[in-house]
């Protein structure tokens, strides 16, 4: 079962699914989208925690990945254990995970993202201008195999 990061990240740059304009509409658009998607699947209890992260992603994308007259790129890949979800923009600038202070009005998204994912996140590169912002959202089962204890092995003494 892959809950490693180096496992679930995409493996090569596939274009976006579907195109949102850069704007909080587009962001709340793909929101909905993405809660069919996972109901259609059968993952309905992953939207709550899968659309924060994309909302988080597509935020920053807005706000930092923005090119005039672009739009912003997602695509939802089901994987065994949940989603990965894709967030495309037209900046190769990449993002970074910082420590936002207690009085800070922004800053905590990608905080969020990695708390929400367990570090299951990362930036790969694309064709032609840009990134791509990956995180991994995994279901319950998944999270419950990494908390159990692996048994003893067998020493040679």
């Amino acid at each position: 079962m892959p809950t490693d990061p180096e496992q679930v990240k995409p493996r090569q740059y596939t274009p976006p699914q579907r195109l949102w304009p850069a704007t909080p509409s587009g962001v709340r658009k793909a929101r909905h989208a993405l809660t069919d998607q996972l109901a259609e699947w059968g993952m309905s209890e992953l939207a709550d925690d899968a659309g924060l992260v994309l909302s988080e992603l597509m935020t920053n994308a807005q706000r930092h990945g923005r090119v005039p007259d672009r739009r912003i790129g997602t695509s939802f890949l089901r994987v065994k254990e949940g989603v990965v979800i894709e967030v495309h923009d037209a900046r190769s600038e990449r993002p970074v995970l910082t420590k936002a202070e207690e009085t800070d009005e922004r800053g905590r998204g990608l905080a969020i993202v990695e708390a929400i994912t367990d570090g299951r996140w990362g930036v790969t590169d694309r064709d032609g201008p840009g990134k791509v912002v990956w995180a991994a959202v995994l279901g319950l089962l998944a999270f419950l195999a990494l908390a159990e204890p692996t048994p003893d092995l067998p020493s040679d003494e």
